[in-house]
């Protein structure tokens, strides 16, 4: 059986552009890595994108080629969300399974981790504190955000954790599940 994946999965943020370094970075070093978009990510950053920097097809489109979120969940040894914004994490956290990278969440059989990047006062509301508990509860790892002045302006803790950090993190669980 060929080696699976490090899978991200990128939701719609303005931090989605980070997710590209950082896809960048793990295939530089050799790891295989595979990306799933929301359609709002797409907004952000083009599929197209992805595809040149890991040289595999992005889906986006849960319908599109048979049962997209099987054949997405198959081939992760790891899941990581990155961005993920008050949206996906709600969704995640309640069982929605509505677009394609909520549905290989639901199907997952690997470890998963959530790296928040939002508005300060969206990630510190009740409901998305709520939500992150839940994920914790049901065994996903939080990579906490970083503290700082986001792009509206506000300032305190939403923006995405540093690459490296996520980086680390990632392979450490990749490492562990996939030999």
């Amino acid at each position: 059986m060929d080696k699976k994946d490090i899978l991200i999965a990128v939701s719609g943020s303005i931090a989605a552009f980070r997710a590209c370094e950082l896809v960048r970075n793990l295939t530089k070093e050799g790891y295989p890595v595979s990306v799933i978009m929301t359609e709002n990510a797409t907004k952000f950053i083009g599929p197209i994108t992805f595809e040149a920097l890991t040289g595999k097809k992005v889906q986006v489109d849960e319908y599109e080629h048979g049962m997209a979120h099987i054949d997405a969940r198959n081939r992760a040894a790891v899941i990581a969300v990155v961005p993920a914004t008050a949206n996906i994490i709600a969704k995640m956290a309640n069982g929605i399974a509505d677009d394609l990278v909520t549905s290989t969440y639901l199907a997952a059989k690997c470890p998963v981790l959530v790296a928040p990047a939002m508005n300060p006062n969206m990630f510190t509301h009740p409901a998305t504190q709520r939500n992150l508990a839940r994920l914790k509860e049901d065994g996903v790892i939080i990579l906490d955000p970083q503290e700082g002045v986001v792009v509206c302006g506000d300032e305190g803790y939403g923006k995405l954790a540093d690459v490296p950090v996520m980086q680390k993190r990632i392979l450490e669980l990749y490492l562990k599940t996939s030999h």
